[in-house]
């Protein structure tokens, strides 16, 4: 079977984070470049699916332009397999900057056969930080025909299999993976999270 390529969900407008939100900075990176970053640690290769191509031009992997703007992560999924190269991916949202890659590594090592697998996060199954096979394509085109937006209900949709909530606090026993930034102040919050935990070169 080939190896999962990551894939970084780069979001839609992010109005509250202010617009940009693949571009605002966390100790001194951007948030597209700590999603790079921690997928490159246990990918070999990765791509990227955003609605604005051009801003991040500049990365050097493929970026897909979202069939479906603004409509929410399953279009994104339904997106890189649809046009992408890669059999399976490892999906990260942008907005998770601090993915722990020893997670990355399980969600990876961990499909047996399985179309998706994701981890029990706090509170419940995290779509935005799981893996996906080709063979979720169908269920996926079939739940946007539905006018379905909604990535956990993919999950459903093909039975996927779920990390449980010990072998997650193995690898990330803070639950720092599952840490989402969707405000100025989450910025600020993870910032110190992951300062305390030398998870950051700057100071």
């Amino acid at each position: 079977m080939a190896a999962p390529w990551g894939l970084i969900l780069a979001g839609g407008p992010g109005k509250r984070m202010g617009g940009g939100k693949p571009l605002k900075e966390l100790a001194g990176q951007r948030l597209i470049d700590l999603a790079l970053r921690n997928l490159s640690a246990v990918c070999e290769n990765c791509l990227v699916v955003a609605v604005d191509v051009a801003g991040l031009a500049s990365l050097p992997v493929p970026i897909l332009r979202d069939r479906w703007p603004g409509q929410g992560p399953l279009n994104a999924i339904a997106t890189a397999l649809l046009d992408g190269q890669a059999e399976s991916v490892l999906a990260l949202a942008v907005d998770l900057p601090l993915a722990n890659p020893n997670l990355l590594k399980l969600v990876i090592s961990s499909p047996e056969g399985d179309k998706a697998l994701a981890p029990l996060g706090p509170k419940g199954p995290e779509p935005l930080l799981a893996y996906y096979h080709r063979d979720c394509l169908p269920a996926a085109m079939r739940l946007l025909e539905q006018g379905e937006r909604r990535l956990r209900m993919l999950l459903q949709a093909v039975g996927a299999r779920y990390l449980s909530r010990e072998e997650i606090q193995a690898v990330d026993s803070e639950d720092l993976s599952f840490i989402n930034v969707n405000y100025p102040e989450d910025l600020d919050r993870a910032y110190q999270l992951g300062l305390a935990r030398g998870l950051f070169d700057t100071p």
